[in-house]
């Protein structure tokens, strides 16, 4: 199949002002069942936990089948994840920590969780506040709670302070806490001796100090390593062995990518050159780029060839930008040059990738890599727009982004570049819906941009993954159970695929009260089905988890 690139030639042009028909949607009743329970909960084999139920005056910490109900101060009361976004067993008030539904009484100014190491039994934690170390729920000694910290990165092993270097929580005697560095997991050094998982390492009597991700050496020896042994690399000089990147080294004789000696000649090894900040796979002696281990790219020029600082997938030389794409009719990697018209040398005065954007910049012409469209002859006001990532299809700027195409444009929201009849002042999302003045709004998959009718927009809000108004509780527009006094007493994963060609729809489940009782309600992709369970919770509604206890 022939793939086109479309080009459109910039000419002062409008956005598309064509009012949608609003479809509206009614509310969908949910399913009754009286004889659901809970099932697929063995081993808790794809639990999303841990995580915290905030309700009106407790909150449940679940982790899988275990779960803890308590009664925090509510007002202050917040959960926490980790800098990538994972759930982890934290939370806080005003006047304690909780770890894992386990009270913590302390002062909670300064509250940092500073580490997190895996082992076959589960996770451990560090944590601190203003006036101490812990590990889970123990008070650790360190000698200074203030400088206190991660050598690295979060997941690292090691830790310091002002005096010492720690593995984990375990102080290492005679380390120093202020020359530390830890290049690679498990490895770290400071002006005293190496460590290797908290213990000091040497190699036949001499300190090993690291090179690279790949070669340590002493004053004598160059070795890699093979899991926690250190290894003679007899090609090195260790003498003039320094690192290039984390992936290359270089000494007097050689360049190598990780441990591979590249086809680099001697008299060119003053003119090497890496992009480790941007990319770590190119390398140029002046002659020729390389990519990784020896593979020399002939089709680029060595002399004007450069990274862009924003993006380590996209590169130049003289003649064009490229990317790297596999071609299916010759199996093998190609150099994909972006269609710019190319009237002038390619370099980083006329060319860029701004931050945050899916655009390239060559002079007047902007290229969308995102929809791989090529925009031309655009005016300095357009091309500033691009560097704010406000270049939109039609070259109208956006004010705002919402999900699933709905935009804030010149006081109007627009649904894929059409208006739509909400109102800008009072819309905002809510949940997985939106909501103004006088509608809650969905995207529909077969209607688009839709109204649901019979939610009331004054009274709706978010409730723990759901919708919820004066009436009822819902997900997008099926309505689940009466919201009066409703509180979520648990959420329980139910069937996950077994396999690539299992179709079986995934499920959840979720326990709730409300003015009614106790509820079972199962979601089966969007679709709920209820179960009232009474006035008082029995062991009928589940089939392995008689162990939970609903205070």
């Amino acid at each position: 199949m022939i793939k086109y690139i479309v080009w459109i030639l910039l000419v002062p042009i409008t956005i598309i002002s064509q009012e949608i028909i609003t479809p509206v949607i009614k509310i969908v009743e949910p399913t009754m069942d009286s004889l659901m329970k809970v099932t697929s909960l063995s081993e808790c084999k794809y639990c999303d936990s841990p995580f915290f139920i905030l309700n009106k005056t407790s909150v449940i910490y679940q982790d899988c089948n275990n779960r803890t109900v308590f009664y925090p101060d509510i007002p202050s009361f917040r959960s926490f994840s980790t800098d990538n976004k994972i759930r982890i067993p934290f939370a806080l008030d005003k006047e304690a920590i909780y770890f894992r539904g386990v009270k913590i009484k302390t002062d909670t100014t300064g509250f940092q969780i500073i580490g997190e190491k895996y082992h076959r039994g589960g996770n451990d934690f560090l944590w601190k506040t203003k006036n101490a170390v812990y590990k889970n729920t123990k008070k650790i000694k360190v000698a200074h709670v203030k400088t206190f910290q991660a050598t690295g990165a979060f997941w690292d092993d090691y830790f310091r302070d002002d005096f010492f270097v720690y593995y984990f929580d375990k102080k290492i005697e005679g380390s120093d806490g202020i020359t530390v560095h830890t290049p690679i997991k498990n490895f770290t050094f400071d002006k005293n001796n190496s460590y290797l998982k908290g213990e000091i390492i040497t190699y036949e009597n001499k300190r090993i100090t690291p090179v690279n991700n790949t070669f340590y050496k002493t004053s004598t020896h160059v070795l890699t390593r093979r899991n926690n042994d250190f290894i003679l690399y007899k090609n090195a000089d260790a003498a003039t062995l320094k690192s290039l990147s984390k992936s290359y080294a270089i000494d007097k004789n050689h360049v190598y990518y990780l441990d591979t000696v590249l086809p680099v000649k001697r008299e060119y090894l003053k003119n090497i050159k890496i992009w480790e900040k941007t990319n770590d796979a190119f390398l140029s002696d002046g002659q020729h780029i390389y990519y990784k281990d020896g593979n020399i790219q002939n089709e680029l020029d060595a002399t004007t060839f450069g990274m862009f600082a924003n993006s380590d997938n996209y590169y130049f030389d003289k003649n064009g930008v490229y990317y790297r794409k596999w071609d299916k009719e010759i199996a093998d990697v190609i150099h994909k040059k972006i269609p710019f018209h190319y009237k002038n040398t390619v370099h980083l005065e006329n060319t860029i990738i701004p931050e945050k954007t899916s655009y390239i910049i060559y002079e007047n012409q902007v290229y969308d890599f995102s929809k791989e469209i090529l925009y031309l002859n655009l005016t300095n006001e357009q091309i500033q727009l691009a560097k704010e990532n406000k270049l939109y299809g039609h070259i109208a700027p956006i004010e705002k982004k919402y999900s699933n195409g709905v935009t804030l444009m010149a006081n109007i929201i627009y649904w894929k570049q059409r208006k739509t009849i909400a109102d800008a002042s009072t819309f905002s999302p809510i949940g997985r819906n939106y909501k103004d003045l006088n509608h809650v709004y969905m995207i529909d998959q077969t209607k688009g941009f839709s109204i649901i009718e019979g939610i009331d927009s004054n009274t709706i809000e978010n409730f723990n993954g759901f919708t919820k108004d004066a009436n009822y509780l819902y997900l997008d527009h099926r309505k689940i159970i009466k919201s009066k006094d409703i509180e979520l007493l648990g959420t329980f994963t139910g069937y996950r695929g077994q396999c690539s060609i299992d179709n079986t729809p995934y499920s959840d489940y979720y326990l709730f009260k409300n003015v009614e009782g106790y509820w079972l309600v199962r979601r089966v992709y969007n679709e709920i089905t209820i179960r009232n369970l009474g006035n008082t919770l029995g062991e009928n509604w589940n089939t392995e988890l008689s162990n939970t206890i609903i205070k």
